[in-house]
């Protein structure tokens, strides 16, 4: 009898289980950036494991190849600053939601160039590199804008990251609008003396660094977001709690210095799940910066959009 009792609660639990959703495994694009590091140092650490999230990165070159392989369906979602993310759905992707917010750059992306030329204004008429099609030609306006020049005043040449110290030393181009771990490796190049002249600290609390996934993948997956959140927030607390190794852990997938790491630390302002959350909660402050980012690419001429995306483009289940 105690047998029969034992077979039938195995049974049971076998039935029960096989009942039980399962998680959908969900990929997310990224690129070479600093803030983004704290998804891998997740991952390294096994958190997505521990809070139920069944989650893959799949690593890209550059900002524009994150939201290119997102258009084209290649993954879920994708790593990106609000620039990518306001874009993404206008250039033909499926509709997203900013779910994660990663970051603010206030001084990580940068405008560098040759050493002739020491300010903005020395660079008109000349030629500056740039990813057209993503956060380059936004940060290259805005530069313009604050120096009194547009983007009318200098010859603009579209230039990956990859390509980009290749230009500069080609003479291709006059200057680069970059950010780490590229703009490490422009700025120790032994061939030619280049400086920064503009920096996103001179316009803080303007780029922001997001994660962005799929609305249909979002709603069909209603823990994933909180689970998202939860692992990021273990990551963020590692970090502080274990700076030196996770620095050296991060540092080594960027391929750059643990002291370039920790220097690139400094122009970012990494956002905790409490930061998140009241931005997510209170989302006029979001909504007004999406818009300001849609009007500048509208002004640019990088994309042809009402903008009215912008009304439902954050995450509002937090």
């Amino acid at each position: 009898m105690l047998r029969i009792t034992i077979s039938l609660f195995i049974v049971f639990i076998l039935i029960a289980c096989s009942h039980e959703p399962k998680t959908q495994k969900v990929t997310i694009a990224i690129n070479p950036w600093p803030g983004y590091e704290l998804l891998y140092l997740a991952k390294n650490k096994g958190f997505f494991e521990d809070v139920g999230l069944n989650l893959a990165l799949a690593q890209t070159a550059s900002l524009s190849d994150g939201q290119r392989a997102y258009i084209s369906g290649r993954v879920d979602g994708f790593a990106s600053t609000i620039v990518e993310a306001v874009q993404a759905q206008e250039f033909g992707g499926d509709p997203l939601n900013v779910v994660l917010l990663a970051d603010y750059s206030n001084g990580g992306d940068v405008i560098l160039s040759q050493a002739p030329y020491q300010s903005l204004s020395d660079l008109k008429g000349k030629k500056i590199g740039c990813e057209v099609s993503s956060l380059g030609i936004y940060i290259l306006a805005r530069a313009l804008t604050v120096y009194g020049m547009t983007l009318d005043d200098v010859e603009i040449i579209n230039v990956e990251q990859g390509n980009a110290l290749h230009s500069l030393n080609a003479g291709q181009i006059d200057a680069m609008v970059t950010y780490p771990p590229y703009s490490f490796e422009i700025l120790n190049d032994s061939h030619q003396v280049n400086h920064r002249i503009f920096t996103t600290a001179e316009i803080p609390n303007e780029i922001l660094d997001t994660i962005s996934i799929s609305k249909k993948v979002v709603s069909e997956n209603p823990d994933l977001v909180p689970k998202l959140h939860q692992a990021w927030q273990m990551a963020y607390e590692y970090l502080k709690q274990h700076p030196v190794e996770a620095v050296k852990l991060m540092a080594e997938r960027e391929k750059i210095s643990e002291i370039e790491f920790n220097q690139s630390l400094t122009d970012i302002y990494l956002l905790n799940n409490v930061e998140q959350k009241n931005l997510l909660k209170n989302q006029e402050d979001l909504i007004s910066l999406a818009q300001s980012v849609c009007d500048t690419l509208n002004k640019a001429a990088a994309f042809n959009s009402s903008c009215d995306h912008i009304k439902t483009l954050f995450y509002s289940g937090i």
